[in-house]
C-alpha cells in the first residue's frame, strides 16, 4: 500500500486512501429471513411448566422491528467484538457482538445483541446486580440489569440498560440471525448448555444470587 501511494500524486493518493477506508468500514449487509430472540445459549435450557403446554416463548421474544425502536449507541471498546448489519423485510437492523470482560467473568462468553427501546413486559423480571458490576457496561453511561422471563424457570433473555445520567433506557436481547440459505439448518441446531450459569448471566464468577 505504501509503495502504491508513493507512485501517485497527492490527490490520487488521498482519493485512494479514502477508498481503502471505505472498503474497511462498509458493513457486510446480509439478507436475513429471521432474527430470533433465542435467549442465553450458554445457560442450561429452561423447562416449561405444565400450564404453559410446552410453549416457553415469552412475549418479549416477539420482536418489534421498527426504525423508531432500534437505537444505535456507543460501545465499551475492550469488550466489543464488532457489528453485524442485516436487512429484514427492507429494514436495516444492527446487531452488536460483545464478550464478557474478564474482570466480570473469567469465561468471557460471547453474545449477539439486538437493541430495542421497548419490549413487551409480560412475565418479565429484572435481576439487579451490585452497582460496581452494573456500571461496568457494554454501553457507557448505562447500568445493566439481567432480564429474565418468569414463564420458563427464569430464562435469561438479555439485559436492561438504564441511563446513569441523560438518556432513555433500552433493552439488549440475545439473538440469532439466519440468512435465507442458512435458516433451515439453523432450526435444526439445539442450543448447548454449559455448567456455569452464573457467569453466563453476565455476573462476576464469584457472585452468588444471594448476594
Amino acid at each position: 500500500q505504501a509503495q502504491l501511494l508513493k507512485s501517485c500524486s497527492f490527490d490520487q493518493a488521498f482519493a485512494m486512501h479514502r477508498i481503502l477506508l471505505l472498503v474497511c468500514c462498509v458493513p457486510a449487509w446480509g439478507r436475513v429471513s429471521n432474527i430470533a430472540a433465542t435467549g442465553n445459549p450458554h445457560a442450561p435450557a429452561a423447562s416449561c411448566s405444565a400450564e404453559s403446554a410446552g410453549d416457553c416463548e415469552c412475549p418479549a421474544q416477539r420482536l418489534d422491528l421498527s426504525q423508531a425502536n432500534l437505537p444505535l449507541l456507543p460501545v465499551q471498546p475492550d469488550s466489543f467484538l464488532g457489528m453485524e448489519e442485516h436487512e429484514v423485510h427492507g429494514l436495516k437492523v444492527s446487531l452488536y457482538n460483545f464478550k464478557q470482560p474478564a474482570r466480570l467473568s473469567e469465561l468471557q462468553l460471547p453474545f449477539k445483541l439486538l437493541l430495542l427501546r421497548q419490549v413487551d413486559q409480560t412475565d418479565l423480571e429484572l435481576l439487579e446486580v451490585p452497582s460496581k458490576d452494573a456500571l461496568d457496561s457494554w454501553f457507557p453511561g448505562f447500568a445493566w440489569s439481567i432480564l429474565l422471563c418468569k414463564r420458563c424457570e427464569g430464562r435469561h433473555l438479555g439485559w436492561k440498560f438504564t441511563p446513569t445520567g441523560d438518556g432513555m433506557p433500552f433493552y439488549a436481547l440475545i439473538v440469532e440471525a439466519a440468512k435465507e440459505d442458512e435458516l433451515e439448518s439453523r432450526l435444526l441446531v439445539h442450543l448447548r448448555a454449559v455448567g456455569r450459569p452464573l457467569a453466563a448471566l453476565g455476573l462476576a464468577a464469584s457472585l452468588s444470587l444471594d448476594g
